[in-house]
């Protein structure tokens, strides 16, 4: 249904050396409609991706990932942070429902190399929700997993956003810390020290280039002819290396200098604003993982590159906050259905990237604006359409966003139609509303079908569940009847 050949994106395990398996992928799983976890585990041992980071510790996303020999990082929602801080029995409990329960001890388990606590909890937007709790949690899962005889098997670890770390110069040399989170750093580094466990943190040449008009395009996509940043001596050819040398400023100047780093996500989108397009993915993504191959390191920490490193995202995502930007629901390599967005060749063979197979849709109906109605109202019924579904295509610079009216009405339409999983009811709008068999698509605008999953199905099966019951009542009151 959608062929597009492409190479390999993920052949990391190109990768020379020692980095081989050193590059990973995050699984989000914020999807009206996800794709099945097996299927999402066939894609990844498919394209040989070894190391998995996730978010939470689903028990059908673990199930899938038994036995499969990916190695996982997993997950604790910030939402868990204060339980787990105020209660050392909850850190037992989770760490035995999600990681003894699981752990595979050389058998058929799942490969957990890390607990991830909290999702970037000091983030700044967050203020101070769950930050007074980080380092009470991660204390906590540290003496669960010593009591469960798992602490030299598994490590603690806090993913850190990227705006922990500021400098307002733009030199990396004057990296730190936000003021704000001085103390909580100290602690928490403290106590990834001790416990031999490295510092998780997003770099975000995306956002950086966004925020910041002296970071150039082609800074960020690692481009020969970028116009380069200077740092007294030290010269700077691209967004990533600055970004990561803020770091290790900031590092260094609370007495951890030497510490492991793991970039735990980063990535570039490709729809929902300007410049995330599949094309310039493809070009920041090529430059990122050729950076890594080289080993150069960075000026602060030269050939001494991140131990590890987690691409952002596996798959596009329909339920992630858009707090930040249209953008957040756009960071796939894949489409949420598991097919690739664009080419990659890392000049070590052109294997090509394999898309997920036999992925079961709904049916090929979308849902249209009927042009023979009176459309005074049909905008009013896009927004509405829009506050519950997905539609940040048509966001400015989005693919969708060059489709005239009322073509953008009608993608709200099927957005919203899809998401309600094609029910008839869901392509009224006051009349307004048509259901067609004829892909609407238009030039890079792919008016998208849903996914089969088990909720689209069972309004249908509580609709044969309840015939089979009227069957048999009616089967039995005959035998009655016989009987009589």
């Amino acid at each position: 249904m959608y062929p597009f050949p492409v190479f390999l994106f993920l052949t990391i395990l190109c990768l020379l050396g020692s980095t081989a398996d050193a590059i990973g992928v995050n699984w989000g799983t914020m999807s009206s409609h996800p794709l099945p976890p097996p299927k999402v585990v066939e894609l990844l041992k498919s394209n040989e991706v070894s190391k998995v980071k996730l978010f939470d510790a689903d028990p059908l996303v673990l199930q899938a990932l038994s036995g499969s020999n990916i190695v996982v990082t997993l997950g604790i929602p910030n939402s868990m942070l204060k339980t787990l801080n105020s209660s050392r029995k909850a850190a037992e409990s989770w760490v035995h429902d999600n990681v003894t329960r699981y752990f595979s001890h050389g058998g058929a388990g799942v490969r957990i190399e890390y607990v991830a606590v909290g999702d970037e909890p000091f983030l700044q937007s967050y203020g101070d929700r769950f930050h007074p709790f980080v380092i009470g949690a991660a204390m906590n899962i540290q003496a669960a997993l010593t009591k469960a005889n798992l602490a030299g098997e598994v490590k603690v670890v806090v993913p850190c956003s990227f705006d922990t770390f500021v400098s307002e110069s733009g030199r990396p040399s004057k990296g730190h810390f936000r003021t704000d989170l001085n103390k909580t750093m100290i602690e928490l580094l403290t106590f990834l020290s001790k416990h031999h466990s490295p510092f998780f943190v997003t770099i975000s040449p995306f956002i950086s280039f966004q925020q910041n008009k002296n970071i150039s395009l082609d800074f960020s996509l690692f481009k020969e002819n970028a116009r380069h940043h200077n740092d007294s001596h030290r010269t700077y050819k691209n967004s990533f290396d600055l970004s990561y040398d803020t770091l290790v400023s900031a590092l260094s100047k609370i007495g951890f200098p030497e510490i492991d780093i793991v970039v735990a996500c980063i990535g570039w989108p490709t729809d929902g604003a300007a410049n995330a397009t599949s094309s310039i993915a493809e070009t920041f993504m090529k430059g990122l993982i050729d950076h890594l191959h080289s080993k150069t390191g960075t000026p602060l920490r030269p050939r001494n590159p991140p131990i590890e490193t987690f691409i952002f995202s596996l798959l596009d995502e329909d339920h992630r906050s858009i707090t930040s930007g249209n953008f957040e629901r756009h960071w796939g390599v894949f489409t949420f259905d598991g097919q690739a967005k664009y080419h990659f060749n890392f000049g070590q063979g052109t294997k090509n990237l394999v898309n997920a197979q036999l992925v079961e849709y709904l049916a090929p109906k979308w849902c249209v604006v009927n042009n023979n109605k009176e459309l005074s109202n049909a905008s009013a019924s896009a927004l509405e359409a829009c506050s519950t579904s997905d539609c940040t295509a048509l966001s400015p610079g989005g693919s969708c966003s060059n489709i005239s009216w009322p073509g953008n009405i009608s993608y709200a339409f099927n957005s919203y139609y899809q998401q309600n999983d094609q029910r008839a009811d869901s392509c009224d709008f006051g009349g307004l509303g048509l259901i067609t068999t004829v892909d609407p698509s238009v030039d890079t605008c792919r008016f998208f079908v849903e996914l089969q999953t088990s909720h689209s199905t069972s309004a249908h099966e509580a609709y044969i569940f309840l015939r089979i019951i009227l069957l048999l009542a009616c089967l039995f009151s005959c035998l009655l009847g016989f009987t009589w």
